[in-house]
């Protein structure tokens, strides 16, 4: 493939142009490149930070079992107590047993 003269000279200054273009180019994809990895950084910080802190309605679950749980023990403990106070109840009063001793008078 020959290169006329004219062609030679319309084809100089372009290079210049094209050389521009093409630095512009490799700049921006490297400027967006940089920009895509401090966006997915700063997705990562946050999603750290998000495993660490509870949602208000995990929270609010989470505390309805405690209260739950609370108020199972509290029925079990007044229960118990019932039960303890019914066994006592139930024992009978001591009773002197008189025939071990005998009482004599002089």
């Amino acid at each position: 493939m020959t290169i006329r003269p004219i062609d030679l000279q319309t084809m100089m200054p372009k290079t210049t142009e094209v050389s521009k273009l093409q630095h512009l180019q490799k700049e921006n994809f490297d400027t967006q490149k940089s920009i895509l990895a401090l966006g997915f950084q700063e997705q990562l910080r946050a999603s750290r930070q998000k495993v660490n802190q509870r949602n208000k309605a995990e929270d609010i679950k989470i505390e309805e079992e405690q209260q739950k749980a609370d108020e199972y023990n509290d029925k079990n403990k007044k229960h118990n107590r019932k039960q303890s106070k019914s066994k006592e109840q139930k024992k009978p009063p001591y009773v002197k047993n008189t025939s071990r001793y005998i009482d004599i008078k002089v």
